[in-house]
């Protein structure tokens, strides 16, 4: 947290010095202005608190930047930006080339296709998900020597550590990012109700009740069962454990197994199979009440997404050039036009608002609001 606070802080530094040159006479292409680049590791914070500072702190930078960009215009003065800089959705400005969470599931083709789908309007509203993990990871949940996976941190703040934050995080992400849908919205935290494009979700979480089964070796939570309601009447079931046979990092690994299912008003969406086995599932849309189609003869058929792809979550591969957030956060810095942001800070938000109620809810044993 401290580390992307000051990464923010030196991405602003840059700009304005950047500013003040170019209002002095222009940079050369020498002095070109470069943004600052960060990827983050997953979950991008315990604590809703400091989880909603990053993303507002991202999120005034990127105010800052259109309102100065519309001074240099006036002036015909300008920041020399790329068209990455200049056109991908998800760029911060103000500072910040891009601000990526390694949830390097959510940088697979299949993600991308889930959300294009989901984009295209073909599920309609979502009224319904359902969202299954198992991990054989009882091993460290059950070791008191791993003391950053299984005990909470000194700040107070974190009411338990286990399988939720180390697991359930990442399947978090990959639904809150799926089920985002791009439009152009009015920032409340802007004075200048000034307008631009941001990622908002279908699925925001407003309550959770959440029952946890623990460690007896370490107090860390190894399975839970939650219901999330979200802000738009959709209710979410969320479950996950540890307590599946085996090691992931046995040789062989033994496979965590996925289940996800989308429900919308015009159709469904299912992903589920285990993550060494590529043939062990698709990326499936099945069909609902098409408005193009008076006959209602495709309701309930079938239609397989990337056809050539089979299912895979996690990028586990220890060789080659790295997983998809790596490869997409380097085209970021070599200023690419194409590079693809798979989870941002409302994605790290959204996952550490949810885990976050989760601990709370087990605590009380009462329904939780959503902190933030």
């Amino acid at each position: 947290f401290d580390i992307g606070k000051e990464l923010i802080a030196e991405g602003k530094r840059r700009y304005e010095e950047a500013m003040q040159k170019q209002n002095k006479g222009g940079t050369s292409e020498e002095e070109e202005y470069r943004p600052v680049n960060v990827l983050m590791e997953k979950p991008m914070t315990t604590n809703v608190r400091e989880a909603k500072e990053l993303h507002d702190l991202l999120m005034y930078r990127r105010e800052v930047e259109e309102q100065q960009t519309a001074i240099a215009t006036a002036t015909s003065s300008t920041i020399k930006n790329t068209t990455a800089e200049r056109n991908n959705n998800n760029n911060i400005g103000g500072g910040m080339g891009c601000f990526l969470i390694n949830h390097s599931a959510n940088y697979r083709p299949q993600a991308r296709a889930a959300r294009a789908l989901i984009q295209s309007g073909k599920i309609g509203n979502i009224r319904h998900v359902s969202a299954f993990f198992a991990s054989p990871l009882s091993w460290i949940f059950d070791d008191p020597s791993n003391i950053g996976w299984n005990e909470p941190d000194d700040s107070g703040e974190m009411l338990g550590n286990g399988f939720a934050w180390g697991q359930s995080s990442h399947l978090l992400a990959w639904i809150y990012h799926v089920t985002s849908i791009v439009g152009t919205t009015t920032s409340s935290s802007s004075s200048s109700g000034s307008e631009h494009d941001e990622q908002k979700q279908q699925l925001a979480p407003s309550r959770v009740f959440c029952a946890m089964t623990t460690s007896e070796k370490t107090g860390a939570d190894v399975s839970h069962a939650a219901t999330v309601i979200c802000k738009n009447g959709a209710t979410f079931s969320l479950s996950g454990t540890s307590l599946l046979p085996g090691n992931a990092h046995s040789d062989p690994p033994v496979a965590k197994r996925i289940k996800i299912k989308i429900f919308g008003t015009k159709g469904a969406l299912f992903f589920s199979g285990n993550d060494r086995d590529p043939s062990s599932g698709k990326l499936e849309w099945l069909r609902g009440d098409d408005d193009d189609d008076d006959s209602h003869e495709n309701v309930g058929a079938v239609e397989i997404q990337c056809p050539e792809l089979g299912f895979e979550f996690e990028d586990l591969d220890q060789d080659g050039i790295g997983p998809e957030s790596l490869q997409c956060f380097i085209d970021a810095c070599l200023r690419r036009d194409d590079y693809y942001v798979g989870a941002d800070s409302l994605v790290g938000l959204r996952s550490v608002q949810t885990i976050d109620a989760m601990y709370r809810s087990h605590v009380s044993g009462n329904c939780e609001n959503v902190k933030g």
